[in-house]
């Protein structure tokens, strides 16, 4: 139980790199899967296929080959990424496929009768999309983002296979160390059960707090 205790400082250096990842991740993936989504929905049909083929390749094919293909390939193409890079920029890739189905979902969840109206008035279709149907589809796809957290916040541990020094690279080097595997591990399974269940219950309160009122289901905080 000493080596449990005495373990945790060096588990928590890996916890911020992890959260780190987290956070790059759900973020390119969300800035990425925006605009997937809305061309899937409102753009030229070649466009669209393109983004189709797209986000159906990167959620067919598993992460750990996705990251393998960005830090083995990448040096092909003259890019020398590290392996922190190509760990964060595959799981951004597959962060913004599957974002960009729920932003799909709740984009097309936006009445058309609010399109037509725009229209009516004279409203550009970009404006229309921009002012009108992101500011709702935001807030309806939150219930489906907190899957996509949970999921990212499982995958961050994936990066472990290129050496990147994250929490369960940590976690790794003192089992190794100590022999201690149960406990360390089981540490660390609990530290990413808590960044799950912080971040679904901010979401929680996102959801009640930005809620259209008759429009967006509410749920219990």
């Amino acid at each position: 139980m000493a080596v449990t205790w005495n373990s945790i400082p060096a588990i928590l250096k890996g916890l911020s790199l992890t959260l780190e990842i987290i956070f790059i991740t759900l973020g390119l993936g969300f800035f990425l899967g925006i605009p997937i989504a809305s061309i899937q929905v409102y753009g030229w049909r070649s466009l669209s296929v393109l983004m189709i083929i797209y986000e159906r390749v990167i959620r067919g094919i598993p992460v750990m080959f996705t990251i393998f293909l960005i830090y083995f390939g990448a040096p092909s193409l003259g890019l020398e990424l590290n392996a922190f890079l190509s760990g964060v920029l595959a799981l951004s890739l597959r962060s913004s496929a599957y974002q960009s189905q729920i932003f799909r979902g709740s984009i097309q969840s936006v009445g058309k009768d609010q399109l037509d109206a725009a229209d009516s008035l004279g409203i550009g279709k970009l404006k229309t999309i921009l002012k009108i149907v992101l500011p709702q589809a935001l807030r309806r796809a939150i219930p489906a983002w907190s899957n996509e957290w949970s999921t990212m916040v499982k995958d961050s541990s994936l990066v472990y296979v290129l050496g990147v020094v994250e929490m369960m690279t940590r976690a790794k080097v003192i089992v190794d160390r100590t022999g201690m595997a149960i406990p360390i591990f089981l540490t660390v399974a609990l530290f990413y059960l808590i960044i799950t269940a912080s971040g679904n219950k901010f979401l929680r309160y996102l959801e009640v707090k930005l809620a259209i009122p008759g429009v967006t289901t509410r749920v219990s905080q």
